[in-house]
C-alpha cells in the first residue's frame, strides 16, 4: 500500500519572523508581528496579525526588539512552548513555558528534538537585561533538519563547529541582511557570507532570512540589495538551484 506524502509548510512573515508547520506541529521563529520593533517602523506591515497565529512551539534566537517583540508574543493564540538561549525567560513575563538552554543543550517537545546553536552577536536586550544570550536552533521536523540561525556574523570555525555538533542540515535558514553601514558587519554576515556558511555547513538548501522588512537604519534596507547579492552570489557559485527564496507574506509547500 502506497504511503500517503505529507505536507511541510514554510512561511516567511518578515525579517526573521517564520512558520514552519506540519500537520500537527506549528513552529514559529523570532515573533514581530507589530508595526515596529524598539520604536523603529517596519517597512513591510507584517502579512498576518499575531492573533491569527497559534504556534505550538516558539523559539526565540535572542532578545533584541526585533526578534522578540514582546506585544507579539502576548497575543499568539495557543498554549505554545518558548525555547531561548539563557538568560531571556526574565524578559519575556507571558505565563508559557519558557525552557533555556545552553550552547548545544537540547530538549524534546511533541517529538521533536530542538539544539540550541550559538551565534555571533551581541547579548543583552537593553540596560535593564544586558546579559540576554543569543543563538540558533537546529530542530528535526518529520525527520528533516532545520537550522535558524538567528542573527550571526561570519566565521568559518563558527560554521565548522555548527557541521561538527549537528551535521545533516536539509535548510539551512541563514540572515543576509543588516550589515550596512559597515560597523554593522561585527553583527551580522553579508548574503556573500551566508553563501559561504551554507557551504561549509553541506546543507540541501539555503533560506535566507532577515531581510527586506526592518532596519536599525531603514535607510539602508533598500541599500543594502541584499536578495540580488545572494542570487548573484549563488549563481557565481553554481548553487542557484540550492537556494530557496520565500518573500516576505509569501510561502512554499513540501511533499515529505
Amino acid at each position: 500500500m502506497k504511503k500517503d506524502k505529507k505536507k511541510l509548510l514554510i512561511r516567511n512573515l518578515g525579517h526573521s519572523t517564520f512558520l514552519v508547520k506540519k500537520e500537527n506541529l506549528t513552529i514559529l521563529t523570532d515573533p514581530f508581528l507589530t508595526s515596529s520593533a524598539g520604536g523603529i517602523k517596519r517597512i513591510l506591515p507584517p502579512p498576518v496579525s499575531p492573533e491569527e497565529v497559534s504556534p505550538d512551539l516558539v523559539l526565540i534566537s535572542h532578545a533584541h526588539y526585533d526578534h522578540l517583540d514582546l506585544k507579539t508574543l502576548k497575543k499568539l493564540n495557543g498554549n505554545f512552548i518558548v525555547v531561548t538561549p539563557e538568560n531571556c525567560k526574565k524578559v519575556i513575563r507571558t505565563g508559557h513555558k519558557v525552557i533555556e538552554l545552553k550552547d548545544f543543550e537540547s530538549t524534546l517537545i511533541k517529538g521533536t528534538k530542538i539544539i540550541k546553536t550559538p551565534a555571533l552577536h551581541n547579548k543583552g536586550r537593553n540596560l535593564l537585561h544586558p546579559d540576554t544570550g543569543v543563538g540558533g536552533f537546529v530542530f528535526e521536523v518529520d525527520g528533516l533538519r532545520f537550522y535558524f540561525a538567528g542573527d550571526t556574523t561570519f566565521s568559518c570555525s563558527f560554521y565548522e563547529e555548527i557541521l561538527e555538533k549537528t551535521p545533516h542540515i536539509d535548510f539551512a535558514m541563514l540572515p543576509i541582511g543588516g550589515f550596512m553601514p559597515f560597523p554593522f558587519r561585527k553583527f551580522h554576515q553579508t548574503p556573500e557570507e551566508a553563501v559561504k556558511g551554507f557551504k561549509i555547513l553541506k546543507a540541501n538548501y539555503l533560506i535566507p532570512i532577515h531581510f527586506g522588512t526592518w532596519h536599525l537604519f531603514p535607510f539602508y534596507l533598500k541599500k543594502e540589495k541584499a536578495v540580488e547579492r545572494l542570487k548573484t552570489y549563488s549563481y557565481i557559485c553554481n548553487l542557484q538551484d540550492k537556494v530557496v527564496i520565500i518573500e516576505p507574506g509569501s510561502s512554499l509547500t513540501f511533499e515529505i
